[in-house]
C-alpha cells in the first residue's frame, strides 16, 4: 500500500491508495489532525501508522495466509511504519529466520489455524536442540508481538501465544575481572587501537554502544563531566548505526571524569588533531572520541572480536568485552558502593536489574557480617 500527505484547509491529510471491499484500488482521505505549520514530522508518523493499519485490514481478506508468511509481513510493516528501528528489525529478522522459519516452513499452518499447541511445539523443539531458555524467550517475544498485532488487525480473535508454557527466565551472572586483573589488562591493551574503549568500558561500565557513541561534544573538561547520550549499534554484519538516544531514559546520564582517564582522553584528542593534519583529506573527520588513527569510527563487532584475542595472549580468563561492564560493577561493590549507586552509574532502567545481575556478589559482604556477629557472641 502507498500513501502520501496532502494539505486541505491548512491541515495535513493522509491519502491512502487501498483496496475496497470489491478489491478495487481507490484513494482514501484521512484527517491526521495536524496543522501544517511545524507539524510535518508528526503528520508523517501518522501517515505511516495509517498505512500499517490499512495494510493489516487488506490481508484480512487473504484467509489462506500462513503464519510464517504473516510474521514476515508483520515485521516488514512494523519496520516501514517506524514502530521498530533498523537494528531492532534486523535482530527480529535473524531470530525468525534462524528459529521460526525452519519449524513452520514445512508445516504451512495458516494463521487462522494456529493454536497454542503449535507454538508450544516450536519452543519445545528449540529447547530440545539445546537452545537456552533466555533465547527461547526472545523468540517468544517476537511471536507474541506479531500475534498481538494480528488481533489488533482483526485477523484472529485471540493471541494463541498467551497460552503456552515458557521456560523459566535464567538468572544471569556475568563474569568479571578483579581489580588486579583489570590493572594487568591495562598494560596489555596500551599498545592496542582499542585502548581507550577498553578503559572507558572497564572503569565507567559503558555498554559497547555507549562507548562507541561517545562524542567530544559530550565531554566538558572544565566541569570534568561527560554525558552518555548517543549510541552506536550494530546494523547488519559490516555496518553501524548512530542513534541519538540511549537504550532507555535512565541510560542518558552525566558522569564525572575519572582523573587518570581524563588525561588519556585529552591525549587522544591531541593525537586526533595531529593525525588530521598529517592525513589531510584522507582523514575521516567526525566528533567521535573512539576512532582509528585515520579517524574512522570503530565498528561494534571489532571490539567484541578483538578483545578476547588480546586477552588470550595473557594467562587471564577470557571473557567477553561486555564483561568489562560487569567488572566495573564488581569493583564498585568491593568499594562498598550500594546497588542503588551502581544502578545509576551503569544506567540500568530499574533497580531490580542491578540486583538480579550483581546481587550475588554481595555474598562476600554477608560473610563479613557473619564473622562480625560471630565475634560478638559466645556460645
Amino acid at each position: 500500500m502507498t500513501g502520501s500527505l496532502q494539505v486541505k484547509k491548512d491541515v495535513y491529510y493522509a491519502v491512502l491508495n487501498f483496496k475496497d471491499e470489491n478489491g478495487k484500488r481507490r484513494p482514501k482521505w484521512i484527517n491526521t489532525g495536524f496543522k501544517v505549520k511545524n507539524n510535518k514530522r508528526e503528520a508523517n508518523a501518522a501517515l505511516n501508522k495509517l498505512i500499517a493499519e490499512y495494510e493489516g485490514r487488506e490481508i484480512v481478506r487473504n484467509r489462506d495466509i500462513t503464519f510464517l508468511d504473516y510474521i514476515y509481513y508483520w515485521l516488514e510493516t512494523a519496520f516501514i511504519s517506524k514502530s521498530i528501528e533498523q537494528n531492532t528489525y534486523e535482530s527480529y529478522l535473524e531470530n525468525i529466520k534462524r528459529y521460526v522459519e525452519p519449524y513452520f516452513i514445512t508445516r504451512k499452518i495458516k494463521l487462522l489455524d494456529l493454536k497454542p499447541m503449535h507454538i508450544q511445539e516450536l519452543y519445545n523443539n528449540l529447547l530440545a536442540r539445546g537452545l537456552g531458555g533466555h533465547s527461547v524467550l526472545k523468540v517468544h517475544a517476537n511471536v507474541h508481538k506479531a500475534l498481538r498485532q494480528a488481533v489488533k488487525w482483526e485477523l484472529i480473535i485471540r493471541n494463541p501465544a498467551e497460552k503456552v508454557t515458557l521456560p523459566k527466565k535464567e538468572l544471569f551472572h556475568g563474569n568479571f575481572y578483579t581489580v588486579e586483573q583489570v590493572n594487568q589488562l591495562v598494560d596489555v591493551f596500551k599498545e592496542e587501537a582499542m585502548y581507550l574503549p577498553f578503559l572507558l568500558t572497564a572503569f565507567f561500565g559503558f555498554r559497547r554502544s555507549e562507548v562507541l557513541g561517545l562524542k567530544w561534544s559530550h565531554i566538558d573538561f572544565n566541569a570534568n563531566t561527560l554525558i552518555v547520550q548517543d549510541v552506536v549499534v550494530r546494523c547488519g554484519k559490516i555496518s553501524a548505526l548512530d542513534k541519538p538516544r540511549t537504550k532507555n531514559e535512565v541510560s542518558h546520564r552525566t558522569l564525572p571524569l575519572i582523573a587518570p582517564l581524563r588525561e588519556v582522553i585529552l591525549a587522544e584528542g591531541d593525537r586526533q588533531r595531529e593525525n588530521k593534519k598529517l592525513l589531510g583529506n584522507a582523514y575521516t573527520d567526525n566528533d567521535y572520541v573512539c576512532t582509528w588513527p585515520d579517524g574512522k569510527p570503530f565498528l561494534p563487532n571489532y571490539l567484541s572480536c578483538r578483545f578476547p584475542k588480546v586477552v588470550r595472549k595473557t594467562a587471564l580468563p577470557v571473557y567477553r568485552f561486555h564483561d568489562l561492564r560487569h567488572s566495573a560493577a564488581s569493583m564498585l561493590l568491593r568499594m562498598k558502593y550500594s546497588l542503588k549507586d551502581i544502578q545509576e552509574w551503569l544506567g540500568h532502567s530499574v533497580y531490580s536489574t542491578t540486583a538480579d545481575i550483581y546481587g550475588h556478589l554481595l555474598f562476600e559482604e554477608k560473610k563479613e557480617m557473619a564473622t562480625s556477629l560471630g565475634e560478638k557472641f559466645f556460645i
